[in-house]
């Protein structure tokens, strides 16, 4: 009874572990994905003219009223 009570503790303390290191992984990898679109949004926008005109265009208006 003892041994089995103690494996299961051990297993418990071991599944806590495992669960925290992968959801800290994944928070990680969703983060990095997220800059990565953000980058290739970036990328799109500047080397698309009419695009980059647009934006320019549409930040200039949100910002006009600060000024």
């Amino acid at each position: 009874m003892t041994d089995t009570f103690y494996s299961f503790i051990i297993t418990g303390v071991i599944a806590v572990v495992v669960l925290w290191l992968v959801f800290f992984v994944v928070r990680k990898l969703i983060g990095f994905a997220l800059l990565v679109t953000l980058a290739i949004g970036v990328w799109a926008v500047w080397n698309d003219p009419v695009l980059l005109q647009e934006w320019a265009y549409a930040l200039m208006g949100f910002f006009s009223s600060y000024i």
